[in-house]
């Protein structure tokens, strides 16, 4: 299999694929009656996978290069603010802090949060509004103090 791989591509790319190949075999569970030719078989199709992701790879790099997004005055603020923010986030106590991070990074909501705290709703409710009371109260200290 790896002679195979490594006549078609680089050994490290080669490597991939033989490891691909036999975590394949592996989730199948069961291998056909001729082994060596199915095994063969899903060799060309990752190698044949890794050529289009490559494929992929290569155009939007090129894409990226000939067509560079200008950054612009709204992405340099969106980056002042996002630094406040992690600021402000430092300043929580760090049960505010894993409320906020449920809302935010997680996307849960009150109800997910409640679960996730082992509270009622009710009191999952309150703890939200207070931490984001908080976080709203340290951002604008924060930007107060940088203006």
């Amino acid at each position: 299999m790896y002679r195979y791989a490594r006549a078609r591509m680089p050994a490290a790319e080669a490597e991939d694929v033989v490891a691909e190949v036999f975590a394949i075999t592996w989730r199948k569970g069961e291998v056909p009656d001729n082994p060596r030719a199915w095994l063969l078989g899903v060799a060309r199709r990752v190698m044949a996978n890794q050529a289009r992701a490559r494929h992929r790879r290569t155009a939007l790099v090129e894409r990226v290069r000939t067509h560079p997004a200008p950054a612009g005055a709204d992405d340099v603020r969106l980056v002042g603010e996002l630094d406040e923010l992690t600021r402000a986030m430092d300043l929580l106590r760090p049960a505010d802090r894993e409320v906020i991070a449920l809302l935010a990074a997680a996307e849960l909501t009150t109800a997910e949060v409640a679960q996730v705290l082992g509270c009622t709703t009710a009191l999952a409710a309150t703890r939200v509004h207070r931490a984001r009371r908080r976080l709203r109260a340290a951002y604008d200290r924060l930007t107060e103090e940088g203006a």
